[in-house]
């Protein structure tokens, strides 16, 4: 691959940074797929729990995400907002659980009562008895009966209150609060937190309800603008290229939407132009970016590369003129790097009077040999017939795998960057062309914006997506040993190989 594609990012890690891009780009879906192969790797990172409960369309898988990462660290500043964002997401949607407000029990159902047996008949009393008898028991019925009717009244007067406080409460709504002002207070929380996804969102859900209003597309064209300079700043142009995108198509007339929109257009032409070994195009692309933004992500490195590669393509080509142009144009945007000004030296003493035509170094290089065995992860280096080091390496996992037969060293790069992964690769040594792109032998890689460095402690196993993997001091040992030119023999296995045989 090409130095800024020759290592792809090694999951979960990788994957993680760019399913956050994908979701602040507002490609949810592809975003929350990426985050289960993360949660699925690693278990306890809490981050892609709490990105996935944020992103997926699902509440269940949002409410899980949700316990997993409160799990792993309860204390996580991010766990409300998380929380809140999933009740404010799925809010429209229906409770399954019962919930867990208990109802007042009914009031026991009365026994049913029991009609007593009739007492035995009474003995015959006298009459006089008799008499008194019935004056006393029509006496306790009257008083029985005035009892019944002053419960009844009152009984009758509790329901009337009752009912006329229940018609009074009933005539008098509610207050309810309105939708939308509860999606202002979360934009308003949003933009003051810089969470211009989430910004985004809210925005997007008011210009739906209210399409007439145009201060709300300003205000979403000014969040799109924000999130593509936020992934802009972090090394995600192309995310961030669609942002401005968006912005301008609701504000075709915003100045700094346009501008950010041409810049991250031309650095993507010359990353493509630089990918395809196109050094010219490439430097021209970047040359505008550079003129309109000094401090643009990565453009003053990826200027250098590409005037260094420009240099060594056409000195391997007899343009010396045009080599001496672009070491020259490399030495000054890294004068701290040596490389530029040995091969401007090689090259002014080539093109002077009386000397060689090829520079001296070449001599050196015919008498050099580098050969890597896959079967047993080994590099061994020759000078002449004597072995000068032997290294430990990563070649390429099984269906990428790194290409057997003879190579050379086509290009050397202190610093190489790999712009769509945004990955630094020191001490890049190129060897050769997979249809586009180029595969080579460096050092271990790391993420530029991170210092995250891939495949640490995996040397020896085939890991790497098709180049050759040294450890650092091996391979800066390498780098400075190598010319351009320096023979490379890839062989399945070192068993099968020897410096005579060939």
């Amino acid at each position: 691959m090409t130095p800024q594609d020759t290592t792809h990012p090694s999951p979960p890690q990788i994957t993680l940074e760019r399913a956050i891009a994908l979701a602040r780009a507002g490609k949810k879906p592809a975003a929350a797929e990426m985050l289960r192969q993360v949660v699925a790797a690693q278990p306890l990172n809490q981050a892609a729990w709490l990105w996935l409960s944020g992103v997926t369309s699902d509440r269940a898988e949002a409410e899980a995400a949700l316990v997993q990462a409160k799990q792993i660290n309860p204390n996580h500043p991010s766990l409300k907002k998380a929380e809140q964002w999933v009740i404010h997401r799925f809010s429209g949607q229906a409770v399954t659980r019962q919930s867990p407000v208990s109802e007042t029990p009914p009031p026991p159902k009365p026994a049913p009562s029991v009609k007593p047996p009739p007492p035995p008949p009474a003995p015959e009393r006298p009459v006089s008895r008799r008499l008194f008898s019935s004056i006393n028991a029509f006496a306790f019925g009257l008083a029985v009966l005035a009892v019944i009717i002053g419960l009844l009244i009152l009984f009758f007067g509790l329901i009337r209150e009752v009912s006329g406080a229940t018609q009074h409460r009933a005539a008098a709504p509610a207050p309810q609060v309105e939708p939308s002002s509860l999606l202002h207070a979360e934009l308003d929380t949003a933009t003051n937190t810089h969470n211009w996804p989430v910004a985004i969102s809210i925005l997007e859900q008011l210009v739906a309800s209210r399409p007439e209003d145009p201060e709300l597309e300003a205000q979403l064209a000014e969040a799109y603008l924000n999130n593509g300079v936020d992934l802009r700043r972090r090394g995600f142009v192309e995310q961030a290229k669609v942002n401005f995108e968006q912005a301008l198509a609701l504000a075709p007339a915003h100045p700094q939407a346009r501008r950010e929109a041409e810049l991250a257009a031309a650095y993507l032409r010359g990353a493509a132009h630089y990918q395809a070994g196109e050094w010219a195009q490439a430097i021209a692309q970047f040359e505008q970016a550079q003129a309109e933004d000094a401090t643009y992500f990565n453009v003053a490195d990826l200027l250098y590369s590409a005037h260094y590669n420009h240099g060594l393509a056409e000195q391997a080509a007899g343009r010396l003129t045009g080599a001496r142009a672009a070491f020259e144009a490399a030495s000054a945007l890294r004068p701290d790097l040596d490389a530029p000004r040995r091969l401007l030296a090689d090259v002014e003493f080539a093109m002077a009077p009386g000397t060689p035509l090829e520079p001296t170094a070449a001599v050196s290089a015919a008498n050099r040999l580098i050969v890597v065995g896959i079967a047993e992860q080994r590099m061994l280096v020759f000078e002449g017939d004597k072995q000068v080091f032997d290294f430990v390496v990563s070649t390429g996992e099984p269906g990428r795998d790194t290409a057997t037969g003879d190579f050379e060293i086509l290009n050397k790069i202190d610093l190489a960057y790999a712009s769509t992964w945004n990955l630094d690769m020191p001490y890049w040594m190129g060897i050769y062309w997979a249809g586009p792109l180029q595969n080579g032998i460096h050092s271990l890689p790391t993420v530029k914006h991170t210092g995250y460095k891939l495949w640490d402690g995996y040397l020896g196993q085939r890991v790497s997506y098709g180049c050759v993997i040294l450890g650092d001091e091996d391979a800066k040992t390498l780098y400075n040993w190598t010319e351009v030119g320096t023979k490379v023999k890839i062989v399945p296995s070192l068993a099968g190989w020897s410096p005579d045989g060939g």
